[in-house]
Protein backbone atom coordinates (compact mmCIF):
# COMPACT_ATOMS: atom_id res chain seq x y z
CA UNK A 1 0.00 0.00 0.00
CA UNK A 2 1.33 3.39 -1.21
CA UNK A 3 1.77 6.23 1.13
CA UNK A 4 -1.00 8.25 -0.30
CA UNK A 5 -3.62 5.62 0.37
CA UNK A 6 -2.00 4.70 3.93
CA UNK A 7 -3.08 8.02 4.47
CA UNK A 8 -6.43 7.37 3.62
CA UNK A 9 -6.88 4.53 6.01
CA UNK A 10 -5.50 6.36 8.90
CA UNK A 11 -7.51 8.96 8.35
CA UNK A 12 -10.46 6.82 8.35
CA UNK A 13 -9.42 5.00 11.79
CA UNK A 14 -9.36 8.39 13.68
CA UNK A 15 -13.14 8.70 12.70
CA UNK A 16 -14.35 7.26 16.50
CA UNK A 17 -15.95 3.58 17.02
CA UNK A 18 -15.45 3.16 13.45
CA UNK A 19 -14.76 0.00 12.31
CA UNK A 20 -11.54 -0.11 10.10
CA UNK A 21 -10.38 -3.15 8.50
CA UNK A 22 -7.17 -2.52 5.84
CA UNK A 23 -6.85 -5.42 3.49
CA UNK A 24 -3.78 -6.61 6.00
CA UNK A 25 -5.77 -7.40 9.05
CA UNK A 26 -6.98 -10.32 10.55
CA UNK A 27 -10.88 -9.68 10.20
CA UNK A 28 -10.55 -8.68 6.63
CA UNK A 29 -11.16 -12.14 4.71
CA UNK A 30 -14.08 -12.51 6.61
CA UNK A 31 -16.10 -9.01 5.67
CA UNK A 32 -14.31 -9.47 1.80
CA UNK A 33 -16.45 -12.87 1.41
CA UNK A 34 -18.82 -12.45 -1.47
CA UNK A 35 -21.42 -14.26 -3.31
CA UNK A 36 -19.71 -14.48 -6.30
CA UNK A 37 -16.29 -16.60 -5.17
CA UNK A 38 -14.53 -15.75 -8.43
CA UNK A 39 -14.20 -12.25 -7.88
CA UNK A 40 -10.46 -11.82 -6.66
CA UNK A 41 -9.98 -7.63 -6.47
CA UNK A 42 -9.07 -6.29 -3.04
CA UNK A 43 -10.07 -3.16 -2.05
CA UNK A 44 -8.10 -0.82 0.71
CA UNK A 45 -10.63 -1.40 3.48
CA UNK A 46 -13.39 -2.66 4.29
CA UNK A 47 -15.23 0.08 7.15
CA UNK A 48 -18.74 -0.79 8.35
CA UNK A 49 -20.83 2.03 9.29
CA UNK A 50 -23.10 2.25 11.92
CA UNK A 51 -24.46 5.68 11.50
CA UNK A 52 -25.46 8.16 9.27
CA UNK A 53 -22.99 10.70 10.10
CA UNK A 54 -20.18 8.29 10.52
CA UNK A 55 -20.87 7.08 6.27
CA UNK A 56 -21.21 11.19 5.70
CA UNK A 57 -17.57 11.13 7.79
CA UNK A 58 -16.27 8.41 5.09
CA UNK A 59 -17.63 9.62 1.63
CA UNK A 60 -16.26 13.17 2.64
CA UNK A 61 -12.30 11.76 3.01
CA UNK A 62 -12.78 9.45 0.17
CA UNK A 63 -14.16 12.52 -1.76
CA UNK A 64 -11.60 15.24 -0.87
CA UNK A 65 -8.80 12.51 -1.06
CA UNK A 66 -10.31 11.24 -4.54
CA UNK A 67 -10.11 7.69 -3.31
CA UNK A 68 -12.57 5.33 -5.00
CA UNK A 69 -15.21 3.34 -3.25
CA UNK A 70 -18.45 1.44 -3.53
CA UNK A 71 -21.04 -0.15 -1.27
CA UNK A 72 -21.98 -3.30 0.09
CA UNK A 73 -25.17 -4.92 1.54
CA UNK A 74 -25.64 -8.81 0.57
CA UNK A 75 -22.84 -8.75 -1.80
CA UNK A 76 -24.68 -10.42 -4.40
CA UNK A 77 -23.67 -8.74 -7.61
CA UNK A 78 -22.20 -10.85 -10.32
CA UNK A 79 -19.54 -8.39 -11.72
CA UNK A 80 -18.66 -6.75 -8.27
CA UNK A 81 -19.99 -4.13 -8.19
CA UNK A 82 -19.43 -3.96 -4.29
CA UNK A 83 -15.89 -4.37 -4.64
CA UNK A 84 -13.40 -1.72 -5.40
CA UNK A 85 -9.74 -2.31 -6.58
CA UNK A 86 -7.31 -0.48 -4.35
CA UNK A 87 -10.33 1.57 -2.85
CA UNK A 88 -12.81 1.84 0.05
CA UNK A 89 -15.72 -0.72 0.51
CA UNK A 90 -18.21 0.81 2.89
CA UNK A 91 -20.01 -2.21 4.14
CA UNK A 92 -24.02 -1.53 5.02
CA UNK A 93 -24.76 -4.50 7.03
CA UNK A 94 -24.25 -2.66 10.47
CA UNK A 95 -27.21 -0.25 9.79
CA UNK A 96 -29.81 -2.93 9.73
CA UNK A 97 -32.75 -0.99 11.60
CA UNK A 98 -36.32 -1.86 10.45
CA UNK A 99 -38.88 0.58 12.20
CA UNK A 100 -42.56 0.12 11.55
CA UNK A 101 -44.28 3.10 11.06
CA UNK A 102 -47.09 3.70 13.64
CA UNK A 103 -49.94 4.01 11.40
CA UNK A 104 -48.48 0.23 10.17
CA UNK A 105 -48.49 1.48 6.02
CA UNK A 106 -44.51 2.28 5.83
CA UNK A 107 -41.23 0.94 7.31
CA UNK A 108 -38.10 2.53 7.17
CA UNK A 109 -35.38 0.27 6.45
CA UNK A 110 -31.46 0.50 7.24
CA UNK A 111 -29.27 0.46 4.57
CA UNK A 112 -27.48 -2.77 4.97
CA UNK A 113 -31.06 -4.15 5.70
CA UNK A 114 -30.92 -8.53 3.84
CA UNK A 115 -34.08 -9.27 2.67
CA UNK A 116 -34.69 -12.07 4.63
CA UNK A 117 -34.24 -10.19 8.22
CA UNK A 118 -37.08 -8.10 6.81
CA UNK A 119 -39.75 -10.60 6.07
CA UNK A 120 -38.82 -12.11 9.34
CA UNK A 121 -39.52 -8.95 11.32
CA UNK A 122 -42.74 -7.94 8.95
CA UNK A 123 -43.86 -11.02 9.48
CA UNK A 124 -43.82 -11.09 13.44
CA UNK A 125 -46.42 -8.36 13.19
CA UNK A 126 -48.56 -9.99 10.98
CA UNK A 127 -46.74 -7.59 7.62
CA UNK A 128 -45.55 -8.30 4.24
CA UNK A 129 -43.65 -6.26 1.68
CA UNK A 130 -42.24 -7.61 -1.72
CA UNK A 131 -38.58 -9.18 -1.75
CA UNK A 132 -36.47 -11.25 -4.30
CA UNK A 133 -36.03 -14.83 -5.13
CA UNK A 134 -33.44 -14.39 -2.60
CA UNK A 135 -33.38 -13.88 0.95
CA UNK A 136 -29.58 -13.47 1.42
CA UNK A 137 -29.82 -10.49 -1.14
CA UNK A 138 -29.48 -6.97 0.45
CA UNK A 139 -32.72 -5.69 0.49
CA UNK A 140 -31.83 -1.63 -0.73
CA UNK A 141 -30.16 -2.36 -3.77
CA UNK A 142 -32.71 -4.64 -4.95
CA UNK A 143 -35.45 -2.57 -4.42
CA UNK A 144 -34.04 0.55 -6.17
CA UNK A 145 -32.62 -1.36 -8.75
CA UNK A 146 -35.82 -2.68 -10.04
CA UNK A 147 -37.14 -5.21 -7.92
CA UNK A 148 -37.93 -8.67 -9.22
CA UNK A 149 -39.62 -11.78 -7.25
CA UNK A 150 -42.57 -13.68 -6.65
CA UNK A 151 -45.17 -10.69 -5.84
CA UNK A 152 -44.54 -8.59 -9.06
CA UNK A 153 -47.53 -9.39 -10.92
CA UNK A 154 -49.60 -8.97 -7.48
CA UNK A 155 -48.02 -5.89 -6.09
CA UNK A 156 -45.43 -4.55 -8.56
CA UNK A 157 -41.63 -4.30 -8.82
CA UNK A 158 -39.45 -2.92 -5.53
CA UNK A 159 -39.05 0.30 -6.95
CA UNK A 160 -43.56 0.28 -6.83
CA UNK A 161 -42.88 -0.06 -2.92
CA UNK A 162 -40.59 2.76 -2.81
CA UNK A 163 -41.80 5.67 -0.51
CA UNK A 164 -38.67 8.06 0.14
CA UNK A 165 -35.09 7.31 1.19
CA UNK A 166 -32.12 8.97 3.08
CA UNK A 167 -28.94 9.68 1.10
CA UNK A 168 -25.89 10.64 1.33
CA UNK A 169 -24.02 12.24 -1.43
CA UNK A 170 -20.45 12.84 -2.79
CA UNK A 171 -19.80 16.28 -1.18
CA UNK A 172 -21.24 13.60 2.26
CA UNK A 173 -24.33 15.97 2.74
CA UNK A 174 -27.14 13.74 3.61
CA UNK A 175 -30.50 14.30 1.21
CA UNK A 176 -33.81 13.15 2.15
CA UNK A 177 -36.06 12.76 -1.18
CA UNK A 178 -38.99 14.66 0.40
CA UNK A 179 -36.90 17.72 -0.76
CA UNK A 180 -35.52 16.15 -3.87
CA UNK A 181 -38.01 14.92 -5.88
CA UNK A 182 -35.73 14.08 -8.95
CA UNK A 183 -33.49 12.05 -6.72
CA UNK A 184 -35.90 9.63 -5.79
CA UNK A 185 -37.27 9.66 -9.45
CA UNK A 186 -33.67 8.37 -10.14
CA UNK A 187 -33.60 5.87 -6.91
CA UNK A 188 -36.49 4.10 -7.92
CA UNK A 189 -34.92 2.24 -10.94
CA UNK A 190 -31.42 3.40 -11.62
CA UNK A 191 -30.07 1.83 -8.54
CA UNK A 192 -28.99 2.30 -4.62
CA UNK A 193 -25.36 3.33 -4.89
CA UNK A 194 -24.88 5.19 -8.54
CA UNK A 195 -25.61 8.96 -6.39
CA UNK A 196 -24.81 8.14 -3.28
CA UNK A 197 -25.38 5.77 -0.12
CA UNK A 198 -28.68 5.27 1.03
CA UNK A 199 -28.63 5.09 4.53
CA UNK A 200 -32.52 4.18 4.64
CA UNK A 201 -35.47 3.59 2.68
CA UNK A 202 -38.80 3.99 2.99
CA UNK A 203 -41.17 1.43 1.53
CA UNK A 204 -45.04 0.52 1.54
CA UNK A 205 -46.21 -2.48 3.86
CA UNK A 206 -49.15 -4.45 3.74
CA UNK A 207 -51.33 -6.87 5.62
CA UNK A 208 -49.71 -10.21 4.84
CA UNK A 209 -51.23 -12.10 2.42
CA UNK A 210 -51.81 -15.71 2.84
CA UNK A 211 -48.88 -17.67 0.24
CA UNK A 212 -49.91 -21.14 -1.51
CA UNK A 213 -45.65 -22.03 -2.49
CA UNK A 214 -43.13 -24.38 -3.26
CA UNK A 215 -40.92 -26.47 -6.01
CA UNK A 216 -43.17 -27.87 -8.89
CA UNK A 217 -40.87 -29.89 -10.57
CA UNK A 218 -40.64 -31.33 -14.26
CA UNK A 219 -37.72 -33.56 -16.03
CA UNK A 220 -35.93 -31.49 -18.25
CA UNK A 221 -36.41 -33.81 -20.98
CA UNK A 222 -40.13 -32.75 -21.09
CA UNK A 223 -39.11 -28.71 -21.19
CA UNK A 224 -40.37 -28.28 -24.43
CA UNK A 225 -43.92 -30.04 -23.94
CA UNK A 226 -44.13 -28.51 -20.38
CA UNK A 227 -43.28 -25.08 -21.56
CA UNK A 228 -45.65 -25.17 -24.53
CA UNK A 229 -48.26 -26.37 -22.40
CA UNK A 230 -47.67 -23.54 -19.78
CA UNK A 231 -47.36 -21.58 -22.67
CA UNK A 232 -51.42 -21.96 -23.84
CA UNK A 233 -52.70 -22.52 -20.31
CA UNK A 234 -51.39 -18.78 -19.86
CA UNK A 235 -52.16 -17.46 -22.98
CA UNK A 236 -55.47 -15.94 -22.65
CA UNK A 237 -55.66 -15.75 -18.66
CA UNK A 238 -52.18 -15.53 -16.69
CA UNK A 239 -53.20 -14.69 -13.10
CA UNK A 240 -51.38 -11.90 -11.03
CA UNK A 241 -51.32 -14.12 -8.06
CA UNK A 242 -49.67 -16.59 -9.83
CA UNK A 243 -45.57 -15.88 -10.30
CA UNK A 244 -44.68 -17.83 -12.97
CA UNK A 245 -40.74 -17.98 -11.47
CA UNK A 246 -38.59 -20.82 -12.48
CA UNK A 247 -35.46 -22.53 -12.34
CA UNK A 248 -33.33 -24.87 -14.56
CA UNK A 249 -31.80 -26.64 -12.16
CA UNK A 250 -28.90 -29.83 -11.33
CA UNK A 251 -30.92 -31.80 -9.28
CA UNK A 252 -28.19 -31.34 -6.21
CA UNK A 253 -29.08 -27.42 -6.53
CA UNK A 254 -32.96 -28.19 -5.11
CA UNK A 255 -34.11 -28.72 -1.58
CA UNK A 256 -36.34 -31.31 -2.99
CA UNK A 257 -35.69 -34.78 -3.47
CA UNK A 258 -35.01 -35.27 -7.72
CA UNK A 259 -32.59 -37.39 -9.07
CA UNK A 260 -32.07 -35.64 -12.70
CA UNK A 261 -31.79 -32.14 -14.03
CA UNK A 262 -35.38 -30.69 -13.55
CA UNK A 263 -37.27 -27.30 -14.97
CA UNK A 264 -38.57 -26.54 -11.21
CA UNK A 265 -41.59 -23.36 -11.15
CA UNK A 266 -40.87 -21.33 -8.03
CA UNK A 267 -44.85 -22.41 -7.69
CA UNK A 268 -46.23 -19.19 -5.54
CA UNK A 269 -49.67 -17.84 -5.60
CA UNK A 270 -50.13 -14.74 -3.61
CA UNK A 271 -54.18 -14.25 -1.88
CA UNK A 272 -54.47 -10.93 -1.13
CA UNK A 273 -58.18 -11.56 -0.15
CA UNK A 274 -57.22 -14.95 1.92
CA UNK A 275 -59.00 -17.41 -0.82
CA UNK A 276 -56.33 -20.16 -1.81
CA UNK A 277 -59.46 -21.91 -3.63
CA UNK A 278 -58.24 -20.20 -7.04
CA UNK A 279 -54.55 -21.32 -6.15
CA UNK A 280 -55.68 -24.60 -5.97
CA UNK A 281 -57.36 -25.12 -8.82
CA UNK A 282 -54.78 -23.63 -10.93
CA UNK A 283 -51.98 -26.06 -9.41
CA UNK A 284 -53.99 -29.45 -10.45
CA UNK A 285 -53.85 -27.63 -14.23
CA UNK A 286 -50.19 -27.33 -13.97
CA UNK A 287 -49.55 -30.83 -12.21
CA UNK A 288 -51.59 -31.65 -15.40
CA UNK A 289 -48.65 -30.04 -17.66
CA UNK A 290 -46.07 -33.00 -17.80
CA UNK A 291 -44.61 -35.64 -15.60
CA UNK A 292 -43.87 -34.16 -11.78
CA UNK A 293 -41.05 -35.11 -9.81
CA UNK A 294 -41.86 -33.30 -7.10
CA UNK A 295 -44.11 -31.17 -5.71
CA UNK A 296 -44.24 -29.58 -2.01
CA UNK A 297 -46.53 -26.29 -2.88
CA UNK A 298 -48.17 -26.05 0.11
CA UNK A 299 -49.67 -23.03 2.28
CA UNK A 300 -46.94 -20.94 3.74
CA UNK A 301 -45.30 -17.31 4.45
CA UNK A 302 -43.05 -15.05 2.60
CA UNK A 303 -40.57 -15.67 5.73
CA UNK A 304 -40.55 -19.18 4.86
CA UNK A 305 -40.39 -19.17 1.62
CA UNK A 306 -37.30 -18.45 -0.77
CA UNK A 307 -34.05 -19.49 -1.90
CA UNK A 308 -31.25 -19.61 0.46
CA UNK A 309 -27.48 -19.36 -0.41
CA UNK A 310 -25.80 -20.63 -3.37
CA UNK A 311 -22.71 -19.09 -3.68
CA UNK A 312 -19.95 -20.11 -5.62
CA UNK A 313 -17.07 -19.24 -7.77
CA UNK A 314 -19.95 -17.80 -10.97
CA UNK A 315 -19.86 -16.69 -14.47
CA UNK A 316 -22.98 -14.93 -15.14
CA UNK A 317 -25.12 -13.44 -18.27
CA UNK A 318 -28.46 -12.77 -18.66
CA UNK A 319 -31.34 -12.27 -21.93
CA UNK A 320 -34.48 -10.84 -21.84
CA UNK A 321 -36.90 -13.03 -24.03
CA UNK A 322 -41.01 -12.62 -24.78
CA UNK A 323 -42.52 -15.62 -23.29
CA UNK A 324 -41.24 -19.07 -22.32
CA UNK A 325 -42.08 -21.24 -24.94
CA UNK A 326 -40.79 -25.27 -26.61
CA UNK A 327 -38.14 -23.28 -28.85
CA UNK A 328 -37.02 -22.13 -24.83
CA UNK A 329 -37.58 -25.53 -23.69
CA UNK A 330 -35.02 -27.42 -26.28
CA UNK A 331 -32.28 -24.80 -25.64
CA UNK A 332 -32.84 -25.72 -21.78
CA UNK A 333 -32.91 -29.62 -22.65
CA UNK A 334 -30.01 -29.59 -25.03
CA UNK A 335 -27.58 -28.00 -22.15
CA UNK A 336 -28.55 -29.36 -18.98
CA UNK A 337 -26.32 -27.41 -16.01
CA UNK A 338 -23.07 -28.49 -15.65
CA UNK A 339 -22.31 -28.66 -12.20
CA UNK A 340 -24.48 -28.70 -8.45
CA UNK A 341 -24.73 -24.76 -8.20
CA UNK A 342 -25.32 -23.92 -12.10
CA UNK A 343 -28.94 -22.90 -13.21
CA UNK A 344 -31.18 -20.48 -14.81
CA UNK A 345 -33.12 -18.30 -12.57
CA UNK A 346 -35.95 -17.34 -14.47
CA UNK A 347 -38.23 -14.33 -13.74
CA UNK A 348 -41.57 -13.92 -15.35
CA UNK A 349 -42.51 -10.34 -15.05
CA UNK A 350 -46.92 -9.94 -15.98
CA UNK A 351 -49.66 -8.38 -14.12
CA UNK A 352 -49.23 -4.92 -12.36
CA UNK A 353 -45.27 -5.08 -12.29
CA UNK A 354 -46.01 -4.10 -15.79
CA UNK A 355 -48.36 -1.67 -15.93
CA UNK A 356 -48.00 1.95 -14.86
CA UNK A 357 -47.84 1.63 -10.80
CA UNK A 358 -46.05 4.57 -10.81
CA UNK A 359 -46.54 7.70 -13.45
CA UNK A 360 -43.38 8.64 -15.63
CA UNK A 361 -42.15 11.69 -13.70
CA UNK A 362 -41.99 9.64 -10.25
CA UNK A 363 -39.66 6.57 -11.26
CA UNK A 364 -36.40 5.97 -13.54
CA UNK A 365 -37.60 1.89 -14.45
CA UNK A 366 -37.50 0.90 -17.41
CA UNK A 367 -38.93 -2.16 -17.71
CA UNK A 368 -42.89 -1.96 -17.84
CA UNK A 369 -43.75 -4.34 -20.60
CA UNK A 370 -43.92 -8.29 -20.29
CA UNK A 371 -40.97 -10.38 -20.51
CA UNK A 372 -39.48 -12.97 -19.38
CA UNK A 373 -35.93 -12.72 -17.68
CA UNK A 374 -33.15 -15.69 -18.37
CA UNK A 375 -30.48 -15.55 -15.95
CA UNK A 376 -27.57 -17.59 -16.63
CA UNK A 377 -25.61 -18.95 -13.50
CA UNK A 378 -23.01 -20.71 -14.18
CA UNK A 379 -22.26 -21.54 -10.97
CA UNK A 380 -20.13 -24.45 -9.82
CA UNK A 381 -20.10 -26.07 -6.17
CA UNK A 382 -19.90 -24.37 -3.06
CA UNK A 383 -16.43 -24.01 -2.12
CA UNK A 384 -14.20 -20.94 -0.48
CA UNK A 385 -11.98 -21.54 -3.33
CA UNK A 386 -12.46 -21.04 -7.03
CA UNK A 387 -12.12 -24.05 -8.96
CA UNK A 388 -10.76 -22.60 -11.68
CA UNK A 389 -11.32 -25.63 -14.00
CA UNK A 390 -15.02 -25.85 -13.30
CA UNK A 391 -15.45 -22.81 -13.26
CA UNK A 392 -14.31 -22.50 -17.14
CA UNK A 393 -16.42 -25.27 -17.92
CA UNK A 394 -19.45 -23.52 -16.25
CA UNK A 395 -18.57 -20.19 -18.31
CA UNK A 396 -18.53 -22.23 -21.80
CA UNK A 397 -22.07 -23.79 -20.27
CA UNK A 398 -23.19 -19.92 -20.24
CA UNK A 399 -22.17 -18.76 -23.32
CA UNK A 400 -23.24 -21.57 -25.00
CA UNK A 401 -26.52 -20.77 -23.52
CA UNK A 402 -26.81 -17.01 -24.49
CA UNK A 403 -25.42 -18.16 -28.05
CA UNK A 404 -28.19 -19.79 -28.65
CA UNK A 405 -30.97 -17.74 -26.88
CA UNK A 406 -29.44 -14.56 -29.02
CA UNK A 407 -29.47 -16.82 -32.39
CA UNK A 408 -33.07 -17.41 -31.81
CA UNK A 409 -36.34 -15.12 -32.26
CA UNK A 410 -36.96 -14.58 -28.66
CA UNK A 411 -34.68 -12.18 -27.38
CA UNK A 412 -35.00 -8.74 -26.79
CA UNK A 413 -32.73 -5.39 -27.09
CA UNK A 414 -31.92 -4.34 -23.35
CA UNK A 415 -33.01 -6.04 -20.36
CA UNK A 416 -32.39 -5.47 -16.40
CA UNK A 417 -29.19 -3.30 -16.06
CA UNK A 418 -28.20 -4.79 -12.87
CA UNK A 419 -27.67 -8.10 -14.59
CA UNK A 420 -25.03 -7.08 -16.89
CA UNK A 421 -21.54 -5.93 -16.27
CA UNK A 422 -21.37 -2.25 -15.85
CA UNK A 423 -19.17 -1.74 -19.08
CA UNK A 424 -21.95 -3.08 -21.01
CA UNK A 425 -24.80 -1.27 -19.94
CA UNK A 426 -25.72 1.37 -22.43
CA UNK A 427 -27.65 3.73 -20.78
CA UNK A 428 -29.61 5.08 -23.95
CA UNK A 429 -30.30 0.68 -24.90
CA UNK A 430 -31.72 0.14 -21.28
CA UNK A 431 -33.35 3.21 -20.05
CA UNK A 432 -34.39 5.45 -23.45
CA UNK A 433 -33.34 8.71 -24.54
CA UNK A 434 -35.23 10.88 -22.22
CA UNK A 435 -34.55 9.04 -19.06
CA UNK A 436 -30.81 8.90 -19.89
CA UNK A 437 -30.94 12.91 -20.20
CA UNK A 438 -32.34 13.10 -16.42
CA UNK A 439 -30.06 10.63 -15.20
CA UNK A 440 -26.99 12.07 -16.55
CA UNK A 441 -28.11 15.82 -14.98
CA UNK A 442 -28.71 14.15 -11.87
CA UNK A 443 -25.39 12.78 -11.46
CA UNK A 444 -23.47 16.03 -12.62
CA UNK A 445 -25.13 18.06 -10.07
CA UNK A 446 -25.12 15.48 -7.00
CA UNK A 447 -21.44 13.58 -7.99
CA UNK A 448 -19.47 15.67 -10.66
CA UNK A 449 -16.81 13.58 -9.78
CA UNK A 450 -18.15 10.62 -10.37
CA UNK A 451 -17.07 9.03 -6.95
CA UNK A 452 -20.11 6.73 -7.05
CA UNK A 453 -18.50 5.15 -10.26
CA UNK A 454 -19.35 1.76 -9.86
CA UNK A 455 -23.16 1.39 -10.34
CA UNK A 456 -23.14 2.05 -14.53
CA UNK A 457 -19.80 2.89 -15.73
CA UNK A 458 -21.65 5.22 -18.44
CA UNK A 459 -23.23 8.06 -16.29
CA UNK A 460 -20.70 10.80 -17.40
Amino acid sequence: MDQEHTSVVRELMLIPSLPVYPNSSPEFEHYCTYYNRALVDQPLAIVRPRTENEVSQIVQICSMTQTPLTIRSGGHDFFGRSLVVRGIVIDMRAIDSITITPDRTSVRVGGGVIAGALQEALAAQQLFTPTGQSKSVGYVSWACGGGYGFYVGTYGFGVDQVLGARVVVASGTVIDTDEDSELLWALRGAGAGSFGVVVELRVKVYTTPKLYAGYLAFPLSNAATVLESFKSLVVDDFPDEFSGDAIVAHPDMLPVAVSEPCLTFFWCWTAVDGDLASAKAFLQKMTGLGTVLANTVEETSAAAYGVGDSSSATFFRSRNVRELNRETGAIFKRLPPVHPLSAVIIHNNHGKGVWKMLDGSSASFANRYPHVILGFHGGTQPAAVADLAALSEATNWVQQLKTEIDESDMAMEGGFSSFFPPDQVDLVEFFGIQTTKRLRCLKNRLDPGNIFHSGMSKFI
